[in-house]
């Protein structure tokens, strides 16, 4: 998504993108929800038993919900093909909480991916890290920068103001795409070196540690290669349509960006949507996968019918 701009001088297929977006959001909308709040409520009781993996993980479905309860306004603006008649004040901060949400889950996957790479492969290293306060101010300094580079994203996009579209433009304002481009290395670049490279190092060395039971080696493996497996299959797309658009606006002669934008259009809408399914899935993860989580669960839950049953 992009920030509210001159009408669109492309004639793009606006009327298109309610036959799939609508439906998608309104599922994720619907489960990713409940799905969210169960997945925090059963991560604030880890944190009280220190559990530092369990601070990364609940910024992580704060970013989720987050997301997900910006997914109504995404909704009507499809349904309106793309005419925002909401203001200009909700649509920047609609797509401040959207973008910035977005964002922030990158970051917090790479975290998970640091806290799980230091907690095995070398745990008597940076101990300081390794504490429920260390990751909360690890965190709250991941949403400080996240915030900072999205609002400024989001300014240099108000400048052009229009009241016909949020946070989007065909083509772009040539600055924005050149502050995009700078931004994608810490947003997208560095998150996917270090997740690669810190989980594959985990899984390397779950090989070499023979005292180390199978069910935890299976679970940790497990979870790593789906959130791995999640995280290419949900995010890489819309981040690679999106370098290609950045680049083509700054190179291509704004005479020729029309026709580029139009046959793009469809696909990086598509790609976007895939996106939003992670708020879904990784809440699922965490209950599905993780033993603690599902202890968790399963205690509340056994306490909840044998209060019923007295």
């Amino acid at each position: 998504m992009t920030t509210m701009v001159v009408p669109s001088p492309c004639p793009m297929a606006f009327n298109t993108t309610k036959y799939f977006l609508i439906p998608v959001y309104s599922v994720v909308l619907g489960a990713g929800l409940p799905l969210n709040c169960l997945a925090l409520w059963v991560l604030v009781s880890q944190i009280n038993k220190s559990m530092v993996l369990s601070v990364y993980m609940l910024n992580l479905v704060v970013a989720d919900l987050l997301q997900t309860l910006m997914l109504p306004f995404w909704i009507y603006y499809s349904y309106r093909d793309h005419h925002w008649d909401l203001g200009p004040g909700t649509c920047g901060t609609v797509g401040l909480v959207f973008i910035t949400n977005f964002y922030a889950k990158n970051g917090f996957l790479c975290l998970i991916a640091m806290e799980r790479y230091i907690g095995l492969v070398h745990p008597l290293w940076f101990r300081g890290l390794q504490t429920v306060r260390g990751a909360s101010k690890i965190s709250a300094a991941a949403w400080v920068l996240v915030l900072g580079i999205c609002s400024v994203g989001t300014g240099l996009l108000l400048k052009e103001a229009e009241a016909e579209h949020c946070y989007e433009g065909y083509p772009l304002d040539r600055y924005y795409a050149h502050f995009k481009m700078a931004t994608m290395v810490f947003s997208f670049f560095l998150p996917c070196f270090f997740m690669g490279f810190f989980y594959f190092r985990v899984l390397h060395k779950l090989r070499q540690v023979p005292s180390l039971e199978q069910e935890t080696k299976r679970q940790i493996s497990n979870f790593i290669s789906l959130l791995l497996i999640s995280f290419f299959l949900l995010c890489v797309p819309y981040q690679v349509t999106s370098f290609y658009k950045y680049q083509r606006e700054i190179l291509q002669n704004k005479d020729g960006l029309c026709l580029f934008e139009t046959n793009l259009f469809i696909y990086s809408q598509v790609a976007l949507c895939l996106t939003t399914l992670g708020s879904v899935l990784d809440p699922l993860l965490y209950i599905l996968l993780l033993k603690d989580v599902r202890t968790e669960l399963g205690n509340h839950l056994k306490c909840k019918v044998l209060s019923q049953v007295d």
